[in-house]
């Protein structure tokens, strides 16, 4: 595109009169929604992948809209960007496991996974068998009990005890490396079960890594990358087949401790496995810095505009890579990945400002999520207005609007007051409120609103149901066109995004106007794991 052209389309991102207040009719605000996703999926941004110029003209596009809507800038110093510092690193050519008596084979039995501590790693180091190394006081259950970690490497099943909640188990496997790091552990071998090869295939895992496979985290004052498992070096995957091959190795039952993983509990022999292992590991640094985009909807009731509703939806998608098949480079969009989520964000912020609600209420476009959750990490760390005003977040990622839904999911409704709130706009947008249909895949831990759980908010992410024919719908996007080049806009039901934007707004609106600040159930696991505010019983 020329940049006259480039010029004109941000002139009419910004121009007041297309976003004239005395314009409610649904066919100006679908018309606006389709604007704002054809040019966010648009090849002309590259797939806004974080720390590119295609993210950056996505930035500066969303951060215009919110100043046309009168949205006051929630970034740094007046302005609409919260810069974020970050450190890119990717797979290098140089990375091998040895394990003493145990012949593995790259890409077949195991992975070894980048690191932003260093850029090579050499480390020789005994191999302890941890099972699950799960280990919670809440469950009465420590993994680590009896094994001495200090300066060695964990080898863990990929899992947690199926009795468990579906998103605690997932709360469970996200963290296990930090369990390690806080025992001393250097390395962490991640060990496939069969559980977990039926929800994230290795080879899927694989082809992830090869792809131009990279990861970000944010950088602490001083340029430190934060981790979350400080004492960690290396981490590797090891397949069933790997597996297998270990453990026999030891004389131990691979299909014992398979089923035994697959128990109820998932109580494994823990033992010092008396072999060391040998990782080397190389990666690719890079330093950048992508924005959050933020503007602020100030609230109408003076004794509550100082409390905030936080709405938000990462603006980056995966870029452009080079495919393996064709050798040529294609551009990831990304239009329902996430442009659909920015697209309906806007919407309800200019809804919303048409009559504020009582609370204030915070829009953030996220980057870097693609990578990590970095960019809400680093907000919900570090927020531009202080961090107990923070009261709700409501997350859309991936919105999947390729059919005409007839039922909503909220992820995470069910553990704190929004219940109702959320409720009420689903009913009076003729909508069933239905329950999470795949609790396996542990959606609540996955995605932006998540960083905000870690800090004590209560959150929700939003998506449409599996009623009306949205089971088979959502299975073929996940399976054709997820974090493909075929993410496109061609997808997109329109009427269906108008719809879910529609009862997002109303869903905004009724937890801005609560008369009570929302907060956790009473002894909800996500209230007491991280300290927010709970309901009495």
């Amino acid at each position: 595109m020329r940049p006259t052209l480039l010029i004109a389309v941000l002139a009419l991102a910004v121009h007041p009169n297309l976003f004239s207040q005395d314009q409610p009719s649904p066919q100006s605000t679908l018309g606006q929604l389709e604007a704002d996703l054809r040019f966010l999926s648009s090849d002309l941004l590259e797939g806004r992948e974080a720390g590119t110029r295609g993210y950056d003209l996505a930035a500066l596009y969303v951060a215009q809209r919110f100043r046309a809507l009168g949205l006051m800038p929630g970034g740094d110093e007046a302005t609409y960007y919260q810069a974020v510092p970050m450190l890119e690193y990717a797979p290098g050519s140089n990375s091998s496991l040895h394990i003493d008596g145990v012949e593995l084979l790259a890409g077949e039995d195991y992975l070894v996974l980048p690191s932003s501590k260093r850029e090579f790693v050499d480390v020789h180091a005994p191999l302890v068998f941890g099972g699950m190394c799960f280990s919670s006081e809440r469950e009465g259950r420590d993994d680590f009990m009896g094994l001495d970690l200090k300066g060695k490497i964990a080898a863990c099943m990929w899992d947690a005890p199926k009795y468990l909640n579906s998103e605690e188990r997932a709360h469970y496997r996200s963290t296990q490396m930090d369990r390690i790091s806080d025992n001393g552990g250097i390395g962490q071998i991640i060990v496939y079960t069969s559980s977990m090869e039926e929800v994230f295939p290795f080879e899927k895992y694989k082809h992830m890594l090869n792809a131009s496979y990279s990861r970000m985290t944010w950088l602490k004052r001083g340029g430190t990358p934060f981790s979350s498992a400080p004492n960690l070096e290396v981490r590797v995957v090891l397949s069933l087949a790997g597996a297998q091959k270990l453990f026999e190795s030891r004389g131990l039952s691979w299909d014992g401790i398979l089923k035994d993983a697959e128990s109820d509990r998932g109580e494994v022999e823990r033992l010092d496995l008396g072999v060391e292992a040998h990782i080397t590991m190389q990666s690719v640094h890079r330093r950048l810095s992508s924005d959050n985009v933020v503007g602020i909807l100030p609230g109408s009731d003076k004794a509550l505009a100082g409390e905030y509703v936080v709405l938000t939806a990462h603006l980056d998608h995966l870029g452009i890579k080079l495919t393996e098949e064709q050798g040529d480079d294609e551009i990831y969009n990304g239009a329902m990945d996430n442009a659909s989520g920015i697209s309906a964000m806007l919407e309800v912020a200019r809804q919303l400002a048409k009559a504020p609600p009582r609370r204030s209420v915070i829009f953030i476009a996220l980057t870097a999520e693609e990578k990590g959750l970095n960019g809400s990490d680093y907000f919900a760390r570090k927020p531009t207005v202080p961090s107990n005003s923070l009261v709700a977040v409501v997350n859309l990622d991936m919105p999947i609007l390729t059919y005409p839904f007839t039922d909503l999911i909220a992820f995470g409704v069910e553990r704190s007051t929004l219940y109702e709130s959320i409720k009420s706009a689903a009913d009076a947008h003729g909508l069933a409120l239905s329950p999470d249909p795949m609790p396996d895949e542990g959606f609540f831990t996955r995605s932006d609103h998540y960083s905000f759980v870690k800090q004590g908010v209560p959150a929700v992410e939003l998506g449409p149901g599996f009623e009306s024919g949205g089971e088979q719908a959502q299975s073929e996007f996940l399976k054709t066109h997820y974090h493909e080049a075929s993410d496109e806009v061609s997808l997109v039901d329109f009427a269906a995004l108008q719809k879910f934007t529609d009862v997002k707004t109303t869903i905004a609106r009724n937890i801005a106007n609560m008369p009570e600040r929302p907060v956790w159930n009473a002894g909800d696991f996500f209230g007491e794991t991280f300290g927010g505010s709970m309901a009495s019983d």
